[in-house]
């Protein structure tokens, strides 16, 4: 706990700059008041039926968010040299791609299914939006991860390892002591409304007329999908956001993650959502300071997991 905490101090302590974090922090806070005020993301998404629409729509959405931050940061160090890098934009345009792809990705099953529904006709009909489902949670993090490995080993490799899949630097016990201590906070959570309605995931679309040995195998099928999503958004925003382009920013591109991680958690309640930025911001510290990305991998499995075994038993009443 102590390394951790002193992880996260030194770095405020390297980096602080009141404008910039004010900045920051503004812009955040007028982009929650807009969401969850005013105009839900849900709410536009839900209005673009083609991925190629969602495409555009998430270019701006993140692009919006990560180009903030890093013009905030230039303009309060009064220092735009990075702005007139082309590797700079090359590496930016890039990743708002991927994560902008990554995310369409998932809602491709559920397009499919509605626009296409033979192409789950091999599957019992109370079983496709579940099918739709893992397939969403599975398959979009395997196929984005593959653009991220492919850049690792044209510019990377000589460098670090797999983008913080690395665990000679770090000693996971404070992790799962953090972990420990956050269970009571989650479990609090877990007697809202806004939590209730979201958790557990595995409610929705889940296939009622079901034997008990069927329930388990879906259930445990679903949960390990749902893990590799968390995995995949570690991969991405700890390990190529944070650890791939400090190559090109330096310790800049640790806030410049953080919002756009917030943005992803805007169709969630909006406790989750605020977390984001203070989580996001913690393990991208923690992901920079020992170039590994594993000790978020636990906190956040640990995380959801938790949420998901609480939304379970409020769900059914155990």
């Amino acid at each position: 706990m102590k390394t951790i905490a002193g992880y996260i101090r030194d770095y405020l302590r390297e980096e602080w700059d009141a404008r910039f974090f004010a900045l920051v922090g503004l812009f955040l806070l007028v982009s929650f008041v807009v969401n969850f005020g005013l105009i839900p993301e849900v709410a536009i998404t839900s209005k673009l039926r083609e991925p190629g629409q969602q495409f555009l729509f998430y270019l701006a959405f993140y692009g919006v968010p990560f180009l903030f931050t890093i013009v905030a940061r230039a303009a309060s160090k009064r220092d735009f040299t990075m702005l007139r890098s082309r590797r700079f934009w090359g590496v930016s345009g890039f990743t708002i791609v991927v994560l902008a792809c990554y995310v369409v990705l998932h809602r491709v099953p559920y397009y499919v299914y509605y626009n296409y529904p033979s192409l789950y006709e091999g599957f019992d009909p109370q079983v496709r939006v579940f099918v739709a489902r893992c397939v969403s949670n599975f398959v979009a993090p395997a196929i984005m991860a593959i653009p991220l490995l492919v850049y690792w080993y044209r510019f990377d490799r000589h460098e670090m390892r797999v983008y913080g899949f690395d665990k000679r630097t770090i000693d996971l016990k404070p992790y799962f002591v953090l972990l420990l201590l956050l269970v009571p906070l989650l479990v609090a959570v877990s007697f809202t409304d806004d939590f209730q309605r979201a958790y557990p995931r595995l409610k929705f679309g889940w296939p009622i007329h079901t034997l008990p040995l069927d329930k388990a195998y879906l259930a445990s099928t679903f949960e390990i999908c749902y893990g590799a999503d968390f995995v995949f958004v570690e991969f991405f925003f700890r390990g190529f956001m944070v650890l791939g382009l400090a190559r090109v920013m330096g310790t800049s591109a640790i806030m410049a993650m953080v919002p756009v991680y917030a943005f992803l958690h805007f169709e969630k309640p909006l406790i989750e959502a605020l977390s984001s930025i203070f989580g996001g911001l913690a393990l991208g510290v923690i992901s920079y300071r020992t170039n590994s990305i594993y000790g978020g991998i636990v906190l956040h499995l640990g995380i959801a997991y938790v949420m998901e075994l609480a939304g379970a038993i409020h769900y059914t009443g155990w």
